[in-house]
Formats: C-alpha cells, structure tokens, sequence
C-alpha cells in the first residue's frame, strides 16, 4: 500500500510548501469524490457477480490505487 499517496501532500509537494489555493481545495474534494464513486461502482460490478466481499474490495483498491 506504500503507493498511495496524500491527496493533501502531494498538493503541498506540487505547489513547494505553500498553502493551496481554495479553488485547489475544492478540486481535491471533487477528485476524491469522484474516486469513492467509481471505486463503489466497480465494487457494486463485482458483488453482483458473486465475487466475495473482501476479495471485490481488495481487487477494488488494486484497480484503482495501484495504477495512481
């Protein structure tokens, strides 16, 4: 799991230490919206298909985590 990374960190990273922006804030909220949403999606697919819970989230978070 040490490929995840903070969204919040890395915004500090990309802007060398200052505070982000509001807009900046707003938008980080909107991209991990947006992941939660597609992450239960495709978790939604996979239960649906018999796959058990814990193997659908594990697959879950790899699809989509380890790929970022």
């Amino acid at each position: 799991m040490s490929t995840i990374t903070g969204y919040a960190f890395d915004s500090l990273v990309k802007t060398g230490g200052k505070r982000p922006s509001l807009l900046t804030k707003i938008r980080l909220v909107a991209e991990a919206m947006r992941d939660g949403h597609t992450a239960a999606r495709r978790y939604r697919e996979l239960t649906a298909r018999g796959v058990a819970h814990d193997k659908a989230a594990g697959q879950v978070f790899a699809e989509l985590y380890r790929a970022g």
